[in-house]
């Protein structure tokens, strides 16, 4: 990328901050930040986060390059916009890969594998770390890229060539111990397979992990996701409901110990469904020391419970809210059942919605978060429970992507023709939500 440097996408009118009109222009290449080769935004946001003028170097067409001073105000001021990033793409293996595991036929981006620290950094995207070059380490430290997200799942390097399906270039200690020696908090995860990384396994791998930095600060435990889509995979299953609670039980232990150590946290942390798995009532908000992993699904039940108990001291909640359906996955539906609605019946909810579980046969019976629903399958389950002609009818938001679609590509409109009624937005909030269509109002 370095070759082509950034090509401007947009920017605002360079006179506008007490540059020449055509001191910048769309379609420009910046060669050079600072008198360092530009290898993507990120070099330049960098270097424009001091409070020092900018010099770049800039390439209009096959005209010779010339060098571009911008002030501060004048970086702040042009908004510029360069074309998006080149990202790397995960070469692993792993048995478990969502990606591997989708059906042919869907979009595009759905097939992509990302294996990136810039969109680690930027998203808090995990990447294995496997791929990642010594310059590159070099330049998360020097750019203060922090933190990072590394999925390790293992630590035994026998194990971890048949988790991530491939030989392992890097030895992953040593990669986060650099990282974290040079400044990097690093959150990691591990997936737990039955039968394979658990037990002994996992152990070694808190116990690793936790000792390893105190720049290494939290640890996520998920059980494997499988989706019926797995022909020429690796034979592995998923959790048991009845194997959850001793997973449960052996991280807690650890938050216990760490938690009274010198290192004062809980470190590692157990994702939702361990919880909803177990029957078990999930821990009180301080127990997730500020939600560090609620993107990976690690507190998201209890944060759903602390906004709608804020939001019902904000807003009130109607006494009825027998009007609205909600639809989600299994796992969603046994969140609402024995988490949201004893807590709106505490609020005041005297008739409480009617929650309809998803079965999600697109990826099959064993994905169960409301994350991964298609908008077929929830105009199947409406379908074979017909609403009530005034009825509205709740998604969760997380059924659509940032462009309001499904995975199939239905948008809310559209999945509301199909099923019948009104499908609630609920992007100002669960409990406004609640209120706005409990009366009727549109």
């Amino acid at each position: 990328m370095a070759d082509r440097g950034l090509e401007i996408l947009s920017l605002n009118d360079p006179s506008s901050v007490g540059l020449k009109s055509d001191a910048l222009r769309v379609g420009d290449r910046v060669l050079e930040v600072q008198g360092e080769p530009a290898q993507d935004p990120l070099d330049f946001h960098f270097h424009a986060a001091t409070d020092n003028a900018l010099t770049v170097v800039v390439q209009r067409g096959n005209d010779p390059a010339r060098r571009v001073v911008l002030s501060p105000e004048a970086v702040a001021g042009l908004e510029i916009r360069f074309q998006a990033m080149d990202f790397r793409r995960c070469r692993c293996k792993c048995p478990f890969c969502f990606v591997d595991q989708m059906p042919a036929g869907m979009r595009d981006s759905l097939y992509v594998k990302d294996e990136d620290f810039r969109l680690s950094f930027l998203y808090g995207n995990f990447t294995t770390m496997n791929d990642v070059t010594d310059a590159e380490l070099d330049r998360m430290i020097r750019q203060k890229n922090s933190p990072q997200w590394v999925s390790v799942h293992v630590i035994d390097e026998a194990m971890r060539r048949f988790i991530f399906g491939r030989p392992m270039k890097r030895r992953i200690t040593d990669t986060l111990r650099h990282l974290a020696d040079g400044g990097i908090r690093v959150h990691t995860q591990a997936v737990i397979v039955p039968g394979r990384n658990d037990g002994d396994y996992l152990c070694e791998t808190i116990e690793t992990l936790e000792a390893l930095h105190e720049n290494v600060v939290s640890m996520g435990v998920v059980p494997v996701g499988l989706t019926k889509h797995r022909s020429g995979l690796p034979g592995i299953r998923a959790y048991r409901d009845d194997e959850m609670e001793p997973i449960l039980d052996l991280v807690e232990s650890y938050q216990r110990r760490y938690l009274a150590s010198s290192r004062a946290s809980r470190f590692v942390f157990p994702s939702d469904e361990w919880f909803v798995g177990s029957a078990r009532d999930v821990p009180a908000e301080d127990a997730y020391e500020g939600f560090p992993q609620i993107d990976n699904g690690i507190g998201s039940i209890r944060d759903l419970l602390c906004a709608i108990d804020s939001d019902v001291d904000t807003y009130g909640i109607a006494a009825d809210l027998s009007r609205i359906r909600i639809m989600t996955g299994s796992l969603g539906a046994r969140v609402f059942e024995r988490h949201v609605f004893p807590l709106l019946t505490r609020r005041g909810v005297e008739i409480l919605p009617h929650v309809v579980p998803v079965i999600n046969e697109f990826f099959g019976a064993t994905v169960t978060c409301s994350g991964l629903l298609v908008g077929a399958d929830i105009a199947r389950a409406s379908a074979r429970q017909a609403a009530t002609p005034t009825s509205v009818t709740f998604v969760p938001p997380n059924c659509f992507n940032f462009n309001g679609v499904t995975i199939d590509e239905m948008t809310a409109e559209s999945l509301a023709v199909q099923i019948g009624t009104p499908v609630i937005n609920p992007g100002g909030g669960f409990v406004d939500s609640l209120n706005t269509w409990a009366g009727g109002n549109a």
